[in-house]
């Protein structure tokens, strides 16, 4: 319960598959040994540096949700970025993540849920509010307090009027 509450308290997907993307893009460089094909890097050190950034923006989107706008273009643009640095975004599968990751993490707004949101009943909430409104409809509330039976009288535009007689 804890952890889904901080979960929706924050973009928190969004950061996922940010410092995904941000791991992806570090694994294939420290992976070149094991790969049979030759990969070509424009920079080593920018594909490291763009890793490494995209897996703190990530974190940083956890941690300081309030920064969720700036962080989540930080991530677009790093993201575009890999695919020059980066062997085409990590074979287009960290440059995707990350895009989506900045995207999501730009368009996440905090939820505030007040007492009587409409979207949150539940049926004991509408019921209960039917029998109230049942019992309202049927309870007389104009009365006097001598004759609590009769209902109150609406005042003399509510009485019939005689017709003015003309004297001629």
């Amino acid at each position: 319960m804890i952890m889904r509450s901080w979960r929706r308290s924050r973009p928190f997907w969004g950061g996922l598959l940010i410092v995904a993307a941000g791991t992806e893009l570090l694994s294939i460089p420290l992976a070149l040994d094991a790969l049979p094909v030759a990969l070509v890097f424009g920079t080593v050190g920018a594909s490291y540096l763009l890793a490494l950034v995209m897996v703190i923006a990530g974190v940083l989107v956890w941690l300081q949700p309030g920064q969720r706008v700036f962080l989540g273009l930080i991530a677009v643009l790093l993201s575009m970025a890999s695919f020059v640095y980066s062997n085409l975004g990590g074979f287009l599968i960290g440059m995707v993540l990350g895009l989506l990751g900045g995207m999501l993490t730009v368009a996440w707004t905090p939820v505030s849920q007040p007492a009587n949101r409409f979207d949150t009943l539940n049926a004991r909430i509408v019921l209960a509010a039917v029998r109230r409104l049942a019992a309202r409809m049927k309870a007389r509330r104009w009365t006097t307090a001598d004759d609590p039976g009769q209902p109150v009288d609406a005042g003399p535009a509510a009485q019939p009027r005689e017709p003015d007689r003309v004297k001629g």
